[in-house]
């Protein structure tokens, strides 16, 4: 995309530190953002070290799902119920944080 256009702005205080702060927060240029701001509507911020540490857990839990899913059809559903009851309550748990987080 060729960006030949310029256009300069006029930013009360206020104005001005949301955009700095929303430049922050998503690590990308104030340029970029007021791009994203006008495309999209919204400027998504970057994926912080403490989200890829919970999606890494869910990662985790997911292969605990699986292997007891295994061992259900394999065993019984009743014999790892209970620890199938948890694996879900930990990945809601992880899933919450991901989502409160935003």
């Amino acid at each position: 995309m060729d960006k030949k256009n310029t256009v300069t702005i006029r930013l009360t205080d206020e104005q001005f530190s949301w955009l700095r702060a929303l430049s922050r927060r998503s690590k990308r240029s104030q340029s970029e953002v007021v791009r994203s701001l006008i495309e999209h509507g919204t400027v998504r911020e970057r994926i912080t070290r403490e989200n890829l540490d919970i999606i890494r857990k869910l990662i985790g839990e997911s292969t605990n799902l699986n292997q007891l899913a295994k061992r259900a059809n394999a065993y019984g559903f009743y014999r790892v119920a209970d620890e199938c009851q948890t694996a879900v309550q930990q990945i809601l748990q992880l899933i919450k944080q991901l989502k409160d987080d935003r």
